[in-house]
């Protein structure tokens, strides 16, 4: 395969990952900046209904997660009736609608509503996106391309954070705004993915799709591209006349059974290891394990932005190189020792001894769990699921595993604060340290490699 066919890959990943980068956005976009608006003119004018009290910030908060379990289910309902283009680019339009909500609000209900919609779009869009990028990937690039998910909608948060400390308020939406639009303009010229239209027995269109995206112009261009002939056969060889009827069948084969248990386990450790909490109470943590660390806000959330965007682009480099089981060994591994160590002292702290001369443990460990979880943890679930299920059920299985990340993600950030009071921050430490290491028993132990391997090889893997 040429560069022609790589750079239209990752021309196609990009252009699909925009709606990454603006989900980020509205989901890194700070409550604390909601009370009152930036007019043009600079000066500050409160919302018609007065400031924002905290009730209405929670579920100003709080509508994103809904919105993303609702946009999970109208993704998985039309993903392959519509195909993976036209429902990546719906996923567009309630982007636009959402920024342009936040442009004209005048009361908390705007708001609350252009976070539903951005959580709609973001459910639609981790449904879609893992399916569109790995059909149209090569296999030796499916992995990097696949990761560029997580790195960005990290892209997007730091812009938030960027934005929220050095725009005005309405300055933001009017940037914003522009990165949806774009991709509705330009992502509808992009051809259908070959495994989708082979299934909906279009299999002129579904080889005319293979060539864009390996770069085949013609017949004499396939000499010696042993990849691109094989994925032909396969694309021929399906059967699609019933693809689309799901049978209880199609779920009880070994490979249905363990890649669902596989990625529902992975969704689990993406929640339940700590770095979705950790990264969304930044402040909290901190000084509640008592750490001299004195940043502001702003700025603090810019440091964890940062470190998970570095974190996430080492992922992109590694993921093809080292693979997918081992990223997840090493960043489970990280997370159980760097969460350990945090509870030790915050337990410590807990007993009364003096650890002065270890106030910067925090910190280091702070920064270590948001680094090596996002290498591995963070982001290789979303890698496995694109990959590992088989083809018939994938759009379902999908689905059902966001629709468990959603619900994991709401579970974290509604009842892990209470659990800290509780139990005590390293009581939630621990907790955190133990997920992890059952994470990592369990990839170590049921979890194939599928690194450099196509999807017919996997499916054998997983069947024996």
């Amino acid at each position: 395969m040429g560069h022609v066919g790589v750079l239209r890959q990752y021309m196609a990943t990009v252009l699909v990952n925009l709606l990454g980068v603006s989900y980020g956005m509205i989901s890194g976009w700070s409550s604390s900046a909601l009370p009152t608006l930036q007019t043009s003119a600079g000066d500050e004018r409160l919302l018609e209904s007065g400031a924002i009290t905290l009730q209405q910030a929670s579920w100003i908060g709080g509508a994103l997660c809904l919105g993303g379990i609702v946009g999970t289910l109208v993704g998985g309902a039309i993903v392959d009736r519509l195909g993976r283009k036209w429902t990546a680019w719906i996923a567009g339009l309630p982007l636009v609608v959402c920024w342009v909500l936040v442009i004209v609000a005048n009361h908390p209900g705007y708001l609350m509503g252009a976070r539903f919609l951005g959580g709609l779009a973001g459910g639609i869009e981790f449904v879609v996106t893992p399916l569109y990028v790995s059909e149209i990937a090569c296999t030796s690039h499916r992995g990097t391309l696949s990761s560029l998910l997580i790195l960005s909608c990290c892209l997007g948060v730091e812009f938030a954070y960027l934005a929220g400390a050095l725009l005005h308020y309405y300055t933001i939406p009017w940037v914003s705004v522009s990165i949806p639009v774009f991709f509705l303009a330009t992502f509808c010229f992009l051809p259908e993915t070959p495994s989708h239209l082979a299934k909906v027995q279009k299999l002129a269109a579904a080889e005319r799709s293979l060539r864009f995206f390996r770069g085949i112009r013609s017949e004499k261009d396939t000499i010696g591209e042993d990849e691109y002939v094989r994925e032909l056969q396969l694309l021929q060889s399906v059967h699609a006349k019933d693809a689309t009827v799901l049978s209880w069948s199609d779920f009880t084969s070994r490979h249905a059974q363990l890649g669902l248990l596989i990625c529902l386990t992975l969704m689990a450790l993406n929640q339940f290891c700590g770095c979705f909490y950790m990264m969304n109470y930044a402040q909290s943590v901190f000084a509640e394990s008592g750490s001299v660390l004195n940043l502001s806000p702003s700025l603090s959330v810019i440091v964890v932005g940062l470190i998970q965007l570095i974190g996430c682009y080492v992922c992109t480099l590694l993921v093809d190189r080292i693979g997918r089981k081992i990223l997840l060994l090493i960043s489970s591994v990280g997370l159980t020792l760097g969460q350990s160590v945090f509870a030790s002292y915050c337990y410590g702290q807990e007993l009364g001894y003096d650890l002065t001369s270890f106030s910067w443990l925090p910190l280091v460990c702070f920064s270590v769990i948001v680094f090596i979880g996002t290498v591995g943890v963070g982001t290789m679930p979303f890698v496995v699921l694109a990959e590992i299920m088989p083809q018939k059920i994938k759009g379902f299985a999908t689905t059902l595993c966001m629709v468990t990340n959603w619900t994991f993600a709401f579970i974290a950030l509604k009842y892990f604060s209470t659990l800290s009071i509780v139990f005590g921050m390293y009581g939630l430490l621990l907790f955190f340290a133990i997920c992890s290491l059952l994470g990592m028993l369990f990839v170590l132990l049921a979890m194939p490699e599928t690194k450099g391997k196509t999807f017919h090889e996997i499916e054998r893997i997983m069947e024996k």
